[in-house]
């Protein structure tokens, strides 16, 4: 009786731990699941009974300047199904019938229908009347959905800075790009459940919020100007034949980029929107650099205006090497060395200067760094480092060979000469606003640098004058009628790739220059790349600039200055916002600030004169007319400086920082806010 009563009871035990053992193996299997494998399960469940498909929001429309539009996007309509209800539900003829509706095969819908996803597109970006015709045909499965599209009023008009938006809303090259998370608005999603048939549990998938549209951009480009230089460049390009060009117009004092124009030779409209090649692609910029050089051998002391130079009657001996001239020159001072531009001079200067005096003042004017434009894919250009630098390779830097840069870093490099010597960080993008019209984004000039001193970029501007100006000038194609120009031409021999050798016949021809040259209100640049032997900048490259200058002075209403001989003008203008006002008026204003603002109560010439309340122009101008080297930062007015007025002057660097609100000066000297005022009040009469 016990040894039956202990075997059952053993056996109940061992059932009892059996069970507990499965139970602890379903509950570890439990645990594994809900925590490990959960994630992964509930999205394979998702999955399989439901479709999520992102709509686009209503992109933000583009205007340049004027407010002109340059893109807007268009109510179009698109056409989905639910593969599994539509071929359940149909026949073939009747699939047939959508698929003439939609424009495409029988056998093309067949094949979009047999997807195993719960929602298809049949076609997109569809007119609203093909879209109704479609739905018309009465099929189950069958619905449209409304959709935006882009649409690019103006053609390619400075398509390659607008950019390029993609099929589903996003940006994918230039202002579309680079502004994409504020355009594009904010989108929705669209779920579509189903069971596992495949029948919808819902019957229309249309229960969604409203889409936010995207902000409006307001460019800097002027599509006046743009439309000039476009049409232009593109007559030049086809004429001389050139594989491709490009034009910048751009402020000198804000970095505003009035135009960048891209043309191809073979009209590739679809690359015009994807590629940027004012900023994205580099060259060797030929004799443009030697005004960079003299720039920087200036500001250095390696030579002055006077020092006269053996240009060696056309053939340079260096090593192994030769380095030619045009045509035979004996001996030549720097003015005439920029004048008829002469490689032999730029070389020796170069090598008078050293590698690495050269290597900092090319970067000092940006030259082998991006400017941090606002548009996506700048590229860097060559500037190697001075440590590789031959002393042959120094004499070909010195006029241009060896370097490569792209439009934009040299636009800005003569930008610092025009506007008294800073670096500006160019920019395409003026203004962001929100669909009910408050700004989220405002564009101000933005000071990088100083590369010159003022006197330096004055001298700079008399030499380079003489290039459009003098007798045996290079660039006397790029006069415009009224108006005294500055500038550089360039030609330089393109690289075969294959071999490292320069092509004997193939050249990139360039101009860039400035004016009015007693003014400076605008940079242009022109480039054409590849074109054949004789093709030189002065004769190609420099009557585009012409062209592009007469007509945007027009455009912007800048009157020609009064004759006067431009030896002795002014380089340094007054008034950044004053872009209208009369000389008459300017010379006056300019004259108060000179009498009332330059040198402060109980100073005299020996003494900093007080900046509060300046412009930045006007801050120029002053520390001009004082021989005061200066520092900027901000943008705006002058609110504060140091040394303060009134300390003795000197060598020093005199440090200005600016703001948009001109009263938020703090008065360092008793006349601080009377300067400021006596500045205001100027402004007021002449506008």
């Amino acid at each position: 009786m016990n040894i039956a009563y202990q075997k059952r009871r053993m056996r109940i035990g061992m059932l009892t731990l059996l069970l507990a053992a499965l139970f602890l193996i379903a509950i570890a299997r439990l645990i594994i699941l809900v925590a490990f494998d959960g994630p992964r399960l509930t999205s394979m469940a998702a999955s399989e009974h439901s479709g999520e498909v992102q709509l686009a929001a209503v992109r933000g429309p583009i205007i340049d300047r004027n407010g002109e539009p340059l893109a807007l996007s268009v109510e179009t309509s698109s056409v989905y199904a639910r593969p599994h209800e539509l071929i359940a539900s149909s026949t073939p003829d009747e699939r047939a019938h959508l698929a003439a509706a939609l424009g495409i095969t029988p056998a093309e819908l067949d094949r979009r229908l047999h997807h195993a996803a719960p929602f298809v597109w049949l076609a997109r970006h569809l007119p609203l009347e093909q879209a109704q015709q479609a739905e018309a045909v009465g099929l189950d499965g069958v619905g449209d959905l409304t959709e935006y599209k882009r649409f690019y009023p103006e053609s390619n008009l400075a398509a390659s800075v607008v950019g390029k938006a993609g099929l589903d809303g996003q940006g994918l090259s230039g202002v579309e790009l680079a502004y994409d998370r504020l355009i594009r608005g904010e989108p929705v999603k669209l779920r579509v459940y189903h069971d596992a048939l495949g029948h919808p549990i819902l019957d229309s998938p249309l229960s969604l919020k409203n889409s936010e549209p995207g902000a409006r951009v307001e460019l800097t480009i002027d599509g006046g100007i743009q439309s000039l230089a476009e049409s232009r460049l593109a007559e030049e390009v086809a004429e001389s034949g050139a594989r491709a060009g490009s034009a910048i117009v751009l402020d000198p004092w804000s970095g505003e980029v009035l135009a960048m124009a891209n043309v191809n030779a073979h009209g590739d409209s679809a690359n015009d929107r994807l590629h940027n090649a004012a900023i994205q692609d580099a060259f060797e910029p030929g004799s443009t650099m030697k005004g960079l050089l003299a720039s920087i051998a200036l500001q250095d002391g390696v030579v002055d205006i006077n020092r006269r130079i053996w240009c060696e009657d056309g053939r340079f001996h260096f090593g192994r090497f030769t380095i030619h001239d045009d045509s035979p020159h004996g001996w030549l001072a720097l003015p005439d060395i920029i004048e008829v531009s002469s490689n032999i001079g730029a070389a020796k200067i170069a090598l008078s200067l050293g590698t690495d005096r050269y290597y900092q003042g090319l970067r000092a004017f940006s030259i082998g760094e991006r400017t941090g434009i606002d548009l996506p894919g700048e590229a860097f250009g060559l500037l190697r480092k001075e440590s590789t630098w031959r002393q042959i390779d120094l004499a070909n830097h010195g006029f241009g060979q060896g370097i490569a840069i792209t439009p934009i870093q040299l636009a800005v490099a003569y930008a610092a000469i025009a506007n008294g010597g800073m670096i500006v960080r160019p920019y395409v993008v003026k203004a962001i606003y929100s669909p009910d019209g408050a700004p989220i984004l405002v564009h101000t000039p933005q000071m990088m640098r100083r590369a010159l001193t003022p006197a330096i970029a004055h001298q700079m501007n008399l030499l380079l004058r003489n290039v459009v100006n003098g007798a045996e000038g290079t660039a006397r194609r790029a006069k415009v009628d009224g108006f005294i120009v500055a500038g550089k031409t360039g030609t330089a021999q393109m690289v075969n790739p294959a071999t490292g050798a320069y092509f004997q016949n193939r050249l990139v021809a360039s101009f860039v220059g400035f004016l009015p040259a007693d003014d400076p209100r605008l940079v242009i640049l022109v480039v054409l790349y590849d074109v054949g032997h004789g093709h030189f900048g002065g004769l190609v490259a420099a009557p585009v600039f012409s062209a592009i200058a007469s007509g945007a002075v027009r455009e912007l209403g800048i009157a020609a200055p009064r004759p006067a001989g431009y030896e002795s003008a002014s380089i340094i203008p007054i008034d950044v916002l004053k872009h209208a006002e009369s000389m008459v008026a300017r010379d006056a204003v300019a004259a108060e600030i000179a009498d009332d603002a330059a040198v402060p109560a109980g100073s005299n010439s020996s003494t900093l004169p007080d900046f509060a309340g300046l412009s930045l122009r006007e801050a120029l101008a002053l520390a001009h007319q004082r021989a005061l080297n200066l520092d900027v930062k901000g943008s705006g007015w002058v609110v504060a400086q140091d040394p303060p007025p009134g300390a003795p002057a000197g060598p020093d660097t005199v440090k200005l920082t600016l703001a948009d609100d001109p009263g938020a000066a703090t008065p360092s000297h008793p006349s601080s806010k009377s300067s400021a005022k006596r500045v205001r009040h100027a402004r007021r009469g002449t506008r």
